[in-house]
């Protein structure tokens, strides 16, 4: 059976190997908006081995929400092998056949989530990106589709699910505000919406 998986990742960078401090997941049925396992891991960067942190991503969070960032920093548990490997393991416990092709692994954007995880998780010496290579997901090309079916523009379909008590850029917020904004964009190009 499919599994439909939303993920979203806080870094500390924008390049290829920056310093992942955030991991949220949660498995949901792309049909019905139904929200199954979840998983949010933190980092604690000062168990890591090194960083990898870049000045306009540090200044862009102390902009945008230093609390936040704050809040989750002094929150993080383990060591970045820790938090791969607590995520692999959990991405493997939601396929249903074992071999990974009916997990499908949504991320905002085709470059950043999943491509990060899968260079971390390829880094990690006896873990590998667990996700089957035509299985990977782009929350943005699935909303365009939607606005240029609807005619609606982007900004009104994501208002439509906007929750203005979750907290932006917290991942495990995102995680639960982008599988809202999936299963809109689904109805619309399945013609399910309510009238």
């Amino acid at each position: 059976m499919r599994k439909d998986i939303m993920v979203d990742i806080e870094t500390l960078g924008t390049g290829e190997n920056a310093t992942v401090f955030q991991i949220s997941a949660m498995s949901f049925d792309i049909q019905t908006g139904d929200k199954h396992d979840s998983i949010n891991l933190i980092g604690d960067i000062e168990k890591y081995s090194s960083l990898n942190v870049d000045g306009s991503t540090l200044k862009w969070w102390l902009n945008t929400d230093k609390e936040l960032l704050t809040e989750l920093l002094n929150k993080g548990t383990c060591n970045e092998y820790d938090l791969f490997e607590i995520l692999h393991t959990w991405l493997l416990s939601q396929s249903e056949t074992g071999d990974m092709k009916d997990v499908y692994l949504w991320g905002n954007g085709i470059l950043f989530d999943n491509a990060k995880l899968q260079t971390n998780l390829n880094g990690c010496n006896d873990l590998k990106y667990p996700i089957y290579y035509k299985n990977d997901r782009d929350v943005r090309t699935i909303l365009e589709l939607a606005s240029m079916k609807s005619g609606l523009s982007e900004d009104e379909i994501k208002a439509s699910v906007t929750d203005e008590n979750e907290r932006k850029h917290d991942a495990f917020d995102d995680i639960a505000y982008q599988i809202r904004l999936i299963v809109k964009c689904y109805e619309i190009l399945m013609n399910k919406e309510a009238e």
